[in-house]
């Protein structure tokens, strides 16, 4: 019996054990679980954490990024809101003798050349200030002038240059126009001759004297030659003068 007995009971001492045995394994089971969930807490935590300090990082990357473009698109907008103003300045500043605005002064190197519009012997109009861009030459004579008839033929052979950089403007000083459109016919000239039967361009050029002639480059006055010789040597002085705008 004792064997029985024995086996019974080292049945039940095997089942107790079995019983803590389980229990132990079920404590270690549920200790890893709640261990692994807190592991995968904190790294999500960890993680979360981490993308919030990038996305704050970036929305203030993306703030200064922005601060910066609104700053130099400041910059730009002022820069040309001062440039606009220079032009502005220079062109109101300019006398014209159109609009009778502006000082009358006897002109010197550097000074802008008063703007006026002139009706030509062909029939057209042209506005100094419409040649900006180019080299003018502008001459102020007159047919009873001897030294001014004398180099006249100066502004033809330069016309025949073919300069596409220059510009040739003659305006006569208060002849009547058939006065001036004959003395036009009669010589064959092809280079631009404008009326002034009033005075009213002429006075924005006072001078002591004629032919008077300016050499104007972007606007400005860039040389000055009062009285004239010959047409030869009135064309090698003039052609220097325009090549050394160049």
């Amino acid at each position: 019996m004792k064997n029985v007995i024995y086996k019974r009971k080292n049945k039940k001492k095997n089942k107790g054990k079995l019983s803590k045995i389980t229990c132990l394994i079920m404590i270690c089971t549920f200790a890893l679980f709640a261990f692994s969930a807190c592991s995968d807490d904190n790294p999500g935590a960890t993680s979360d954490s981490g993308d919030i300090v990038n996305v704050e990082e970036n929305v203030e990357a993306d703030e200064d990024a922005e601060t910066a473009d609104k700053t130099e698109t400041t910059d730009d907008a002022a820069q040309t809101d001062d440039a606009a103003q220079t032009d502005n300045a220079d062109t109101s500043d300019r006398a014209n003798a159109d609009l009778k605005t502006g000082d009358i002064k006897i002109l010197e190197v550097g000074d802008m050349a008063p703007d006026f519009t002139v009706e030509l012997v062909s029939g057209d109009s042209i506005k100094l200030s419409d040649y900006d861009d180019k080299i003018v030459l502008l001459n102020f004579w007159a047919t009873w002038c001897g030294p001014c008839v004398n180099e006249m033929p100066a502004f033809e052979m330069l016309k025949n240059d073919g300069n596409s950089n220059l510009e040739i403007i003659c305006v006569n000083c208060m002849d009547d126009k058939k006065t001036v459109n004959s003395f036009v016919e009669e010589n064959g000239y092809t280079f631009n001759i404008g009326y002034d039967v009033d005075g009213a361009i002429e006075s924005y050029y006072p001078t002591d004297g004629i032919p008077y002639t300016l050499v104007i480059n972007k606007g400005k006055v860039n040389k000055i030659f009062l009285g004239a010789y010959d047409a030869e040597t009135q064309y090698k002085e003039y052609k220097n003068a325009i090549d050394a705008c160049e």
